[in-house]
C-alpha cells in the first residue's frame, strides 16, 4: 500500500487526468516489461504524451529495499525510457519516491531521441510543473531559448549601442531596457511602434513620440498595482529619463524588435527568471560602477538554492526585506504557482497575498516591479521602502517602526529569504528584524558574511538572536562566489526556525563545505558551471533536509555552545572533511579580491577619521 500513497501524491499534484495511468497506456508506444531481458509488454506507473516527446514516470514508496527505494525508481523508469517502440522520440522520465508531499525524492531524466544515453535534468530536485517541465526539456534537448551565453552577449552589444553618443546614461541603461521590455507587453505600445514612421522633416527627432509611447506604456502596466504602506512612487517620474533618449527613428525600431526577438520572447518559455537582475548587472559593470557596497546580487544557481532551502509549502507566505531586483521572490512564486497545480483562484492568491518584498533603492524597486510584472505579476506587496525596523544590533522596535511592523506581521510570512547589504551593522540587523517580522515557526534563509555571528562585536545580538530563534545549519560558500561583481567577501548561507524557545545549548546543527560549488573562474565568462552543480546541491539539500552527516555533501553535525554554555559560531566540531583543491585561477582571484576588500575599507575607515579630525582625505 505505501508505493499506492506516493502514486496518490503525484496524482494529487498533476491532477488525476493529466496524465495516463498503466492500465490505459496504449500499447503503440511498445514498452518493454523491466524484467531483465523480457519481451513482454511493461508499462510505467504514469505516462503523457506532449506530441513531439513522451513522459513516463515510476513511483516507488521509497521504503528502503532494492524494490521500492529511489534507486529502484531510477532504474524501472530508465528501463521504460530505452526499452520501448519509439527510439527515435525523446522520453522525459520522472522518478518519484516518498510518503508525504515534503518528503518527497524526485529525479527528472531525458533521453534523446536516437541515443541510448541518458541524462539528468539539473535543478528540478521536486514535482513542478507541465509548463516548467516542458521549459526544462526545451533547455535540455534543444537548447534554453535564452542562455547565459547568448544573453550575456546581446546586451553587451546593447550596451555599447546604448553608450554610443551618450544615448542612455549608464546608470540609466538598465532601467531603459526594463521599459522596452514592458512596453513590449503592452499590446497598443506593439501597434504603435511597428507602424510609426521617420517624419519628413529630418530635423526632428524622430524618436520623440516612440519615447512618449514607451513612457505611457509602462505607466499603464506599472500604475496598476499600489499599495498604500510604500512611499510614493511615480512611475512616469521614475521613467521620465526616456523621453530625452536620442536614437535615430529607425535603429530604435531596430533595437525594439532585437529585444522582442532575441529576450522578450524567449524569456516567456526560458527556465531562467530575473532577466531584468542580469542585465543590471551587466549593464552597470561594463560601465564600472558594480564597486558600490549596496549592491551585491545573489547569483542565479545561489538565489533558487536558498529558495529551495525554505522548503515552500502551498501555504507559505515569502517575504525579502532587500528584495534587489526581485530574484528569491520569482523563484518562490514559481515553486507556489507550481504548488497551486493550475487552481487560477490560489494562483491569484499567491500573486495578491503570499509575497512580500520590500527594496529601499528606487532603481532596484522599479526592476524588481519590473520583473514581477514580466513572469507573473505577483507586485501587491512590493513596498518601496527601508525595512528595518531593528537597529543598533537589537530587537527594540522604535516607535515610529511599530505601525510598519505590525502592519507586515499582520501579513502573516512563514518564510524569509535575503541577501542583506554587508557593510556595517547591516547583515546582524537584518536578521533580527526578519525574524521580528517572522511568525513563529518561520523560517529565515540568509546568506551574509561567514563571521557574522562570531564577531566579538556582534557577540550580544548573536545570543539575542538564539534566544529568539533556532539556528538550524549554516552552509560555507566559495570565496569567488561574487567574481562577477569584483568582490572578494567570504559568505556562509544561514537557517533559522523562529520559536519562542530560542535555541537549545545541545542542539547539532547541520554546517556543510560548499568551498566547491561546480563552478570554476573561466577568463571573460565569469563563473561558469562545469557540470557538477545539479548534484552538489542536491547532496546538501538532503543532509540539511534529514539531518545528515555525509561526505558527499561534506557535511557534519555539531552543537554551538560548549559544555561550559559558550558560544562556539563555528561549532564545538570543526569540519571533519579534507579541504577541497581550489582551481588555481579562482584561488589567485579570491586571494586578490580579499586583499582588495581589505584595502578599500582601510581606506574608507581612514578618510572618516582625517575628516572626522577636519583634514582631507588622499585620493586613490
Amino acid at each position: 500500500m505505501a508505493e499506492s500513497t506516493t502514486e496518490n501524491l503525484f496524482r494529487e499534484f498533476y491532477g488525476a487526468s493529466t496524465f495516463v495511468e498503466k492500465r490505459d497506456i496504449p500499447k503503440k508506444f511498445g514498452f518493454r516489461s523491466k524484467r531483465k531481458g523480457s519481451t513482454d509488454d511493461g508499462f510505467p506507473d504514469f505516462f503523457k504524451d506532449m506530441g513531439s516527446w513522451l513522459i513516463v514516470v515510476e513511483a516507488k514508496s521509497g521504503e528502503p529495499g532494492p524494490r521500492s527505494d529511489h534507486a529502484a525508481a531510477l532504474t524501472d523508469v530508465s528501463s521504460y525510457m530505452t526499452n520501448n517502440a519509439v527510439p527515435h522520440t525523446d522520453i522525459v522520465g520522472i522518478a518519484v519516491s516518498g510518503q508525504t508531499l515534503e518528503s518527497l525524492r524526485v529525479t527528472h531524466l531525458l533521453r534523446k531521441g536516437d541515443s541510448d544515453e541518458i541524462e539528468e535534468l539539473e535543478g528540478m530536485q521536486s514535482l513542478v510543473s507541465l509548463k516548467a517541465l516542458t521549459n526544462h526539456y526545451t533547455a535540455a534537448a534543444i537548447g534554453d531559448p535564452l542562455s547565459d551565453t547568448e544573453l550575456r552577449r546581446f546586451l553587451r552589444r546593447l550596451n555599447e549601442r546604448f553608450h554610443r553618443d551618450s544615448r542612455v546614461r549608464d546608470t540609466e541603461r538598465s532601467l531603459f531596457f526594463s521599459a522596452l521590455m514592458i512596453a513590449l507587453d503592452d499590446e497598443p505600445f506593439r501597434k504603435v511602434y511597428r507602424s510609426i514612421s521617420k517624419p519628413e522633416d529630418d530635423r526632428l527627432v524622430g524618436a520623440r513620440y516612440l519615447n512618449d509611447q514607451i513612457v505611457d506604456a509602462v505607466t499603464r502596466q506599472l500604475e496598476k498595482k499600489i499599495n498604500s504602506e510604500s512611499k510614493q512612487i511615480d512611475w512616469r517620474d521614475r521613467f521620465a529619463f526616456v523621453k530625452t533618449v536620442d536614437i535615430p527613428l529607425d535603429e530604435y525600431k531596430e533595437i525594439i524588435g532585437e529585444i522582442d526577438e532575441r529576450v522578450h520572447q524567449p524569456s516567456k518559455r526560458s527556465v531562467k527568471r530575473d532577466i531584468l537582475g542580469r542585465a543590471y548587472k551587466i549593464f552597470l559593470s561594463r560601465a564600472g560602477k558594480m564597486d558600490n557596497k549596496n549592491i551585491i546580487l545573489t547569483p542565479d544557481h545561489i538565489k533558487t538554492f536558498m529558495v529551495d532551502l525554505a522548503r515552500l509549502e502551498r501555504d507559505d507566505v515569502v517575504l525579502d526585506t532587500c528584495m534587489g531586483s526581485g530574484g528569491f521572490l520569482m523563484d518562490a512564486m514559481e515553486q507556489l504557482v507550481d504548488k497551486a497545480h493550475g487552481d487560477g483562484k490560489r494562483i491569484e492568491h499567491i500573486h495578491e497575498h503570499q509575497l512580500i518584498g520590500l527594496e529601499l533603492d528606487p532603481i532596484l524597486f522599479a526592476l524588481a516591479c519590473s520583473n514581477m510584472f514580466l513572469h507573473g505579476d505577483g507586485r501587491s506587496n512590493l513596498l518601496y521602502r527601508d525595512s528595518l525596523i531593528t537597529r543598533g544590533k537589537s530587537f527594540a522596535v522604535a516607535k515610529r517602526d511599530e505601525k510598519f511592523r505590525d502592519y507586515i506581521k499582520g501579513l502573516k510570512p512563514t518564510k524569509c529569504v535575503i541577501n542583506p547589504p554587508y557593510e556595517n551593522d547591516n547583515p546582524i540587523n537584518f536578521t533580527m528584524s526578519a525574524i521580528e517580522y517572522l511568525e513563529e515557526g518561520g523560517r529565515l534563509v540568509i546568506i551574509m558574511p561567514n563571521n557574522t555571528l562570531s564577531k566579538n562585536s556582534n557577540q550580544k545580538a548573536a545570543l539575542a538572536i538564539l534566544e529568539r530563534a533556532r539556528l538550524d545549519f549554516i552552509i560555507d560558500m566559495p570565496q569567488q562566489l561574487f567574481f562577477e561583481q569584483k568582490r572578494g567577501v567570504k559568505t556562509s548561507i544561514f537557517g533559522f526556525t523562529k520559536t519562542s524557545n530560542g535555541h537549545d545549548h545541545d542542539a547539532l546543527v547541520t554546517f556543510s563545505d560548499m568551498e566547491d560549488d561546480g563552478h570554476e573562474v573561466q577568463l571573460a565568462h565569469g563563473r561558469r558551471d562545469t557540470g557538477r552543480w545539479g548534484g552538489i546541491a542536491a547532496n546538501v539539500q538532503r543532509a540539511i533536509r534529514d539531518g545528515l552527516e555525509d561526505r558527499e555533501a561534506r557535511s557534519w553535525r555539531t552543537p554551538v555552545f560548549d559544555d561550559a554554555g559558550r558560544f562556539m559560531p563555528r561549532g564545538v566540531r570543526h569540519n571533519p572533511w579534507p579541504q577541497t583543491q581550489s582551481h588555481d585561477l579562482d584561488t589567485a582571484i579570491a586571494d586578490w579580491q580579499e586583499a582588495r576588500a581589505v584595502r578599500e575599507e582601510a581606506q574608507a575607515a581612514m578618510a572618516a577619521v582625517l575628516s572626522a579630525a577636519g583634514i582631507g582625505g588622499f585620493d586613490d
